[in-house]
């Protein structure tokens, strides 16, 4: 999805954000924040948001010297997730059908987002999402599909949140022992975006293969992403795009699982002109994009419509 005019005020608010984090100097916050909003005018606007704020980004690190400001968030996050694991893990193992339940916590886990336009209580609702259901959803289908995939690659997105794509993981091992899983961070510090440190401080590193996309964009352009990830990327069977930051660069691919936490109107927008229902901000999404199809044409498999090279 390309950016919006919508996108600018957002921009210069998690400027605001970032810069406090970065220093306590209420001069160099301001020249921070005047710099970021002279930059606005110049962004491509045929990018994607995630795309543009990697320059806003390089610009309060630049201007500021801390290259992670975010960086005692990410572990408070990380500290809220594994406080809640008892919990989740216990309704888990005890539901019906636990991977489902996995998949909730993970994508109500999706709200510990330090880069999207939303105040909320991460824990309240996280404790509270077993009441809720995917607006948007198509894990039956998910489900379906693991059955005969022997690959799956899972593009994880924010810090805290990545406590719960590890239960979604352990559910996957559990029930499908022979599908090969490859977990995906960024290489580089960007918001609160998941790191290495962070996969293997949550043992992910003990369940699955880890690889970085080769970015330190807070989504996944494929462009600008390594040509590991995208050799991963074009071969996996299966493909669950987690967060809203992986949605806005990668919402024009079809054959992926998106999951995530509408949390900005211009991401709602979007999802609502590609799945044709109404999402407001709060909706859980369980998303899968299927290709247009030509009248009188059969349809295509998910791993047949992702492009094969980029």
């Amino acid at each position: 999805m390309k950016t919006s005019l919508d996108c600018l005020p957002c921009f210069l608010k998690q400027t605001l954000q970032a810069a406090r984090l970065a220093t306590d100097d209420t001069l160099l916050q301001k020249k921070i924040l005047y710099r970021v909003a002279r930059l606005l005018p110049n962004l491509d606007f045929d990018l994607s948001p995630p795309e543009n704020s990697v320059r806003v980004y390089d610009t309060i690190a630049t201007l500021s010297g801390c290259a992670d400001p975010f960086a005692a968030i990410k572990k408070q996050s990380n500290d809220l997730g594994k406080s809640l694991t008892p919990l989740a893990w216990q309704n888990i193992k005890t539901a019906q059908d636990p991977l489902y339940t996995a998949c909730l916590y993970s994508v109500a886990g999706n709200i510990i987002d330090y880069g999207a336009n939303h105040e909320c209580n991460a824990e309240e609702i996280i404790k509270g999402c077993l009441d809720q259901s995917f607006v948007l959803n198509d894990y039956n289908r998910f489900k379906n599909e693991l059955a005969s995939a022997s690959s799956l690659i899972y593009l994880g997105d924010n810090s805290g949140e990545i406590v719960f794509d590890t239960l979604v993981v352990k559910q996957l091992i559990h029930q499908f022992p022979k599908l090969r899983i490859t977990f995906v961070v960024k290489q580089r510090a960007i918001i609160n975006d998941a790191l290495l440190a962070d996969a293997k401080s949550c043992g992910l590193n003990n369940l699955c293969t880890i690889i970085d996309n080769g970015t330190g964009c807070p989504g996944s352009p494929l462009a600008e992403c390594s040509a590991e990830f995208r050799d991963y990327f074009s071969k996996a069977d299966i493909i669950i795009s987690k967060g809203q930051g992986n949605f806005e660069t990668l919402s024009d691919q079809t054959g992926l699982y998106f999951l995530l936490i509408c949390k900005c109107p211009v991401v709602a927008g979007h999802l609502q002109t590609l799945s044709g229902k109404d999402i407001k901000l709060g909706d859980l999404i369980f998303y899968h994009r299927d290709a247009p199809q030509p009248a009188g044409k059969t349809k295509l498999t998910a791993k047949t419509q992702r492009p094969q090279s980029f």
